[in-house]
């Protein structure tokens, strides 16, 4: 039996030379490809986070309370890469943007995925000396913790931070 994903793009034109698209099925896939270039709509992209669970010499980890449409939600810092930064990078501006503070001894921890938001988390952890942290347009507080009782888990931004927590905190 045929699984036919429906392309929900509404792209109508080829990126690389401009000619029309048109639906075919490629593996059992709904796509848009051009006639002219071959190039092919896949229709498969997501956004990419890098986050960081940043600790101190203490093994306390650094979660940020977050403003706006979320305010008061605890989560870990990080954000979009932007196009042209290596994921490191992406880590590091992220870091500073939501702390004023800077991390050291980036390593890749883990992924996750989240497919309903299209949405894939790269883990970093690193370490963070406790210093000044610097409100900011996206977050007002920055909290230590060393164990999950130390905050109320309802508090948390959603299943991708608690998960990780757990996973850290273990």
């Amino acid at each position: 039996m045929c699984n036919l994903r429906k392309n929900s793009r509404k792209m109508n034109f080829c990126p690389n030379c401009g000619s029309k698209l048109y639906e075919k099925t490629i593996n059992d896939s709904l796509v848009k490809s051009c006639n002219t270039c071959e190039y092919i709509d896949w229709n498969n992209w997501v956004y990419v986070s890098c986050v960081i669970a940043a600790f101190t010499d203490d093994n306390e980890v650094l979660l940020v309370r977050l403003k706006g449409k979320e305010q008061g939600k605890l989560t870990f810092p990080g954000g979009y890469r932007d196009l042209g930064e290596t994921l490191d990078q992406a880590a590091h501006r992220e870091f500073y943007e939501e702390t004023g503070m800077v991390v050291h001894n980036l390593e890749l921890y883990k992924t996750f995925t989240k497919d309903e938001q299209r949405l894939i988390w790269i883990v970093y952890k690193g370490k963070v000396q406790k210093s000044e942290f610097v409100e900011n347009k996206e977050v007002f507080e920055a909290i230590y913790i060393r164990n999950i009782k130390d905050i109320d888990c309802n508090d948390l931004r959603g299943k991708l931070t608690k998960a990780l927590l757990i996973d850290l905190l273990s």
